[in-house]
């Protein structure tokens, strides 16, 4: 393990379990979770400890409370580009924008899934969109409500447009409308639905999948499916694909991975509940 985490955290919660999930608490549910430049600045220095934590497998992301994530926190002078003011973050705590965080939680090497009940709005949208599995609640709902303020979401554009299709994004960012979770699967921006006390049962089962898989390999597919996104499906992109591809069949994950399936066993990796 090589991380440097964050001491005594004022607005995140977080714990690591002995199969390496790392559960991660919005904590500010008097505020709905909004985020404000404390939170910001711990979730990121957080979110790096935990890629760089080589006992991490996934991270599962919650809300405290009535709610998942109430977006920028408007009451702190939030600013149209995501910048949030509000509870003064330490010396040692970098403020991103809610936009940066969105990019390293989608950047993130280790699978990331957000657990969402209650209300997911604006900015809370975006880091939805940016993780790699969504479960809701059946009580949850999603809203891009950006226009009702008076401005557009302009540096969360991108992920509220690859996670919802460019329109389904016309409809829900132009209405500022609630979208329901079951609407959410219908569209695809959810992955499952399950009643809110079903949550923990339905986050264990997808933890296990997971499981199943190899770190490296996991880490590996993400990337490429950031990387390979928008690109012609052309001889160039196949053959260096391919190349890659080739190249990974050699490594010790793949070794063990192939002898595990030929001697119908649970490869090294996985760590039993």
């Amino acid at each position: 393990m090589t991380a440097s985490y964050p001491l005594a955290p004022k607005t995140v919660q977080w714990q690591v379990d002995a199969r390496g999930i790392a559960s991660v608490t919005l904590n500010r549910p008097e505020r709905s979770n909004a985020m404000n430049a404390l939170m910001l600045g711990e979730l990121a220095t957080l979110l790096r400890a935990l890629d760089a934590d080589t006992t991490v497998r996934m991270v599962a992301l919650r809300g405290a409370g009535r709610h998942f994530c109430a977006g920028a926190d408007v009451a702190a002078d939030a600013a149209p580009d995501g910048a949030v003011d509000g509870s003064a973050a330490t010396a040692t705590v970098a403020t991103p924008t809610i936009t940066q965080l969105c990019d390293q939680l989608d950047r993130l090497s280790k699978p990331v899934i957000a657990v969402v009940h209650g209300a997911c709005v604006g900015g809370g949208v975006a880091i939805a969109a940016c993780c790699d599995i969504v479960l809701a609640a059946t009580d949850a709902f999603f809203a891009i409500t950006e226009v009702r303020l008076g401005f557009a979401a302009a540096p969360l554009m991108p992920f509220f447009v690859r996670a919802l299709g460019s329109r389904s994004a016309r409809r829900y960012v132009l209405t500022a409308e609630r979208m329901t979770a079951a609407e959410g699967l219908r569209l695809g921006f959810v992955h499952r639905v399950e009643p809110r006390d079903a949550l923990d049962e339905a986050l264990a089962a997808l933890a296990d999948e997971i499981q199943l898989g190899a770190p490296g390999a996991i880490a590996a597919s993400k990337a490429l499916i950031a990387r390979v996104e928008g690109l012609p499906i052309d001889a160039q992109t196949l053959d260096r694909l391919e190349a890659e591809f080739e190249s990974s069949h050699h490594n010790e994950e793949a070794r063990e991975g192939v002898a595990a399936f030929r001697e119908r066993r649970r490869p090294g990796w996985y760590r039993a509940p």
